[in-house]
């Protein structure tokens, strides 16, 4: 009789160890990650002193390092996923003789000419922050590339009205990323 409730127990038992170790896998896999927002920065200083009426198209390339961020260096060997929610830019320090505006501006990816992000008519005067519009093929590029390396090299481009013209403009990129942590 003390037989069956001790077979009971011991079939519950390994049913329950079963399923554990079923759902386990997946579970503990997630359970040592940690997510994490981190805002990167990238400067771009722009000092156009020819003096030109017409339009004048602009380029200039920067690398933007992940592990500039002191969190995204912490966890550098082990990040599985960078996800880019969001990229805006501020303007500071405008200085030209009359109005420029800058149009058609673009952040693309250096290797592949992928367009990230662009902001078809820029305001250089003014100082807030602003939100540019993404392009997915282009974030998504852009992830894998911090992902894998931790940095990429971007392209700033678009026309000035005139020149001469000097400001700076910092690029905003928000980003959620997983690492593990074990």
């Amino acid at each position: 009789m003390k037989i069956i409730p001790c077979a009971l127990r011991t079939a519950t038992a390994i049913c329950f160890a079963f399923l554990l170790s079923s759902a386990s896998c997946s579970l503990f896999d997630k359970v040592d990650d940690v997510n994490f927002d981190a805002k990167l920065q990238l400067e771009f200083l722009v000092n156009e002193t020819a003096v030109n009426a017409n339009p004048v198209s602009y380029t200039e390339t920067k690398t933007l390092d992940a592990t500039q961020n002191s969190d995204v260096a912490k966890y550098k060997d082990k990040i599985k996923e960078f996800r880019v929610n969001k990229i805006s830019y501020v303007i500071s320090g405008y200085a030209a003789p009359g109005a420029v505006t800058f149009t058609n501006g673009a952040i693309t990816v250096a290797s592949s000419g992928k367009t990230i992000a662009s902001a078809p008519s820029v305001d250089l005067q003014s100082t807030i922050e602003t939100d540019m519009t993404t392009d997915t093929a282009g974030i998504n590029e852009l992830a894998q590339g911090l992902k894998d390396d931790q940095s990429v090299t971007v392209n700033l481009g678009g026309t000035f009205s005139s020149t001469p013209v000097a400001f700076k403009v910092t690029v905003y990129f928000d980003t959620t990323i997983t690492a593990e942590v074990l």
